[in-house]
């Protein structure tokens, strides 16, 4: 009955045309592990299909393994990798 976190759609123009995109998704820590982020992904590409959104994308920190490991095993491919060192 309490939120578990949150999650954000919206639409960009992409090259390949109009694209949903997760703007956000947080999951508070002690409820991780659960399925909740996999419901709440299947829920985000069910808003986008009805909106009529061929594609859907996202960014993940190269970090996150957890969520990386999520994302790809509901079909997700890496597109790019950023990069950066501190000086």
């Amino acid at each position: 009955g309490s939120a578990r976190g949150y999650a954000m759609l919206g639409e960009r123009t992409t090259e390949s045309g109009p694209t949903a995109f997760v703007y956000g998704i947080e999951l508070d820590a002690a409820h991780r592990g659960r399925g909740i982020g996999r419901a709440a992904m299947a829920l985000l590409e069910e808003r986008a299909r009805v909106r009529g959104l061929p594609r859907i994308e996202l960014n993940v920190f190269g970090g996150n393994a957890p969520a990386r490991g999520l994302y790809r095993s509901l079909g997700y491919e890496e597109i790019a990798v950023y990069m950066g060192k501190t000086l």
